[in-house]
């Protein structure tokens, strides 16, 4: 399995980490993971994630980091 890429948003100002997700999810490939480092609970991300179908699952790291790991179903 390739490793997952990773767009780490946590320096960037709104809305460029969803622009970038958004952008890099046109090109994931099925069984390929994106993960997704933000300071903050994306819900605009996950509306698309839900209507498009992909999966995605969430965790808070001990720093604050919303660690979001996204794939194709």
């Amino acid at each position: 399995m390739p490793e997952p890429r990773e767009i780490d948003g946590r320096n960037l100002l709104p809305p460029e980490p969803l622009e970038l997700t958004l952008a890099a999810l046109e090109t994931l490939a099925p069984g390929e993971e994106l993960v997704v480092l933000l300071y903050c609970q994306p819900a605009p991300l996950y509306s698309v994630l839900d209507q498009n179908g992909y999966r995605h699952r969430s965790e808070l790291r001990p720093d604050g980091t919303n660690e979001i790991r996204i794939s194709k179903v």
